[in-house]
């Protein structure tokens, strides 16, 4: 198996209010720490930390990595050289090199590593900080000479015939599952205020999640808010997770009650703080296994305004035919979420991006946000009935759509995988 090492180089030449770079907070996570999870995402765990007097403390922070499920080895920076003498155990593979005083996001460490060779990153012409060399020419560090500064290290290599691949960060896309879109690599040098309040826009601006077009309505608020909060510790995704559920009973209650036009706009101003949660999480760059939880609460809210919408429709009109609506939306509704899930399980890549055509129709299908449009739209113009024939309508309509989909896609890569030709063997086509 090829297995990857690090060597993260904390001497770094200014502080930032007194602080250094490495234990600077963008977004609430110091850049050490984005550093750390940004290697283990990518399956590297043994790391080495050059440490100077002005961090020590992150020895008493990380410790040896066992909190964090890494094997995290420190080492004492040389007055006069940026790279010490690399221990043994750590030139037995590739090793990357990162200066602390980077901000970096996990899809650039994805590049580096799948890069074959010598690699340097750049943003134009800047060196950024971040490198890669294979373990032949990793001999070069015998030299003192090469370990005086990355930069000198790369010029070394130039000079004995190991010119690196450079990498041009702001020209390459990398593909994101979880966003369901490609994004740039993120690696920003923390060298001024400046310089943080850069990386925190960027990082915010890639969160971005859904596709929809109400999605991007939606995109500006909630881009904001999360740059105002993300520096606040005790704001935390899971808290707002608990706030938003709490609010979404009380909408349900003010539909029960057939406030049906407070209830909708309120709906719609939950669904904002709904988008909050997960983009805090994706800007703080630390996404949990138990996160993803949220997506089953927010059904099960979902599904409840559905029912205590049309319940105050039927209070408020006494119109027999919501009978009829409700549960053909809820089964509607819940069809559509299986068959998006049972794809994604099965291919291993999202419906809503698995072609051209499919990302189009993400942008204009059937979910909670235009749902509650509709609830707005005509309760406000008194005629709340008709919001729940365009949410089963609009619902139906997505239903087909993924269903023909979903049986195209999955009926093609049975194709390809042979999976086809056997059920022709076996006399089953």
């Amino acid at each position: 198996m090829f297995i990857l090492k690090c060597c993260i180089l904390t001497k770094t030449k200014s502080k930032i209010n007194g602080i250094p770079p490495p234990l600077i907070k963008v977004c609430g996570v110091t850049l050490i720490a984005r550093i750390l999870y940004a290697l283990k995402a990518n399956g590297i765990n043994d790391v080495l930390i050059v440490l100077n007097k002005d961090v020590e403390t992150i020895k008493d922070l990380i410790k040896d990595g066992f909190q964090i499920r890494m094997n995290v080895q420190y080492i004492t920076a040389e007055e006069t050289l940026e790279i010490p003498s690399i221990p043994e155990e750590f030139l037995d593979s590739d090793l990357i090199f990162i200066r602390a005083d980077v901000i970096i996001n996990p899809e650039l460490i994805k590049v580096v590593v799948n890069t074959k060779g010598n690699v340097i990153c750049y943003n134009d012409n800047e060196f950024l900080g971040v490198c890669k060399l294979n373990k032949e020419t990793l001999t070069i560090l015998n030299d003192p000479d090469s370990r005086e500064s990355l930069e000198r290290l790369i010029e070394k290599l130039s000079m004995h015939g190991d010119s690196p691949i450079k990498l041009n960060i702001t020209q390459i896309r990398v593909e994101h599952e979880q966003l369901k879109r490609a994004i740039s690599p993120i690696c920003i040098r923390i060298v001024n205020k400046e310089s943080i309040k850069k990386a925190k826009r960027m990082l915010v601006k890639q969160t971005q999640k859904g596709l929809h077009f109400t999605a991007y309505i939606n995109k500006p608020i909630e881009d904001m808010l999360v740059y105002l909060v993300s520096d606040i510790p005790w704001i935390t995704p899971n808290r707002i997770t608990i706030l938003v559920n709490i609010l979404a009973f009380v909408v349900a209650a003010l539909f029960l009650m057939g406030y049906l036009k407070i209830a909708s706009i309120f709906a719609y101003i939950v669904g904002i703080l709904d988008g909050i949660d997960g983009k805090l999480a994706r800007s703080r760059g630390i996404l949990t296994k138990l996160g993803h939880i949220e997506h089953s609460f927010d059904m099960l809210f979902e599904q409840t305004w559905y029912i205590c919408f049309a319940l105050g429709v039927f209070y408020l009109t006494n119109n027999l035919m919501v009978l009829f609506l409700i549960p053909a939306m809820l089964v509607t509704d819940s069809f559509v979420r299986h068959i998006y899930m049972q794809f994604k399980q099965t291919s291993g890549k999202a419906l809503t991006a698995y072609s051209k055509f499919d990302r189009i129709f993400a942008r204009i299908d059937g979910r909670r946000n235009i749902y509650v449009i509709y609830m707005i739209i005509f309760s406000l113009l008194e005629m709340p009935i008709y919001a729940l024939y365009f949410m089963w309508g609009h619902a139906l309509l997505t239903a087909i759509i993924y269903s023909t989909r979903a049986i195209y896609h999955l009926r093609k890569l049975d194709e390809n995988q042979g999976i086809k030709g056997f059920l022709n063997l076996v006399g089953k086509p």
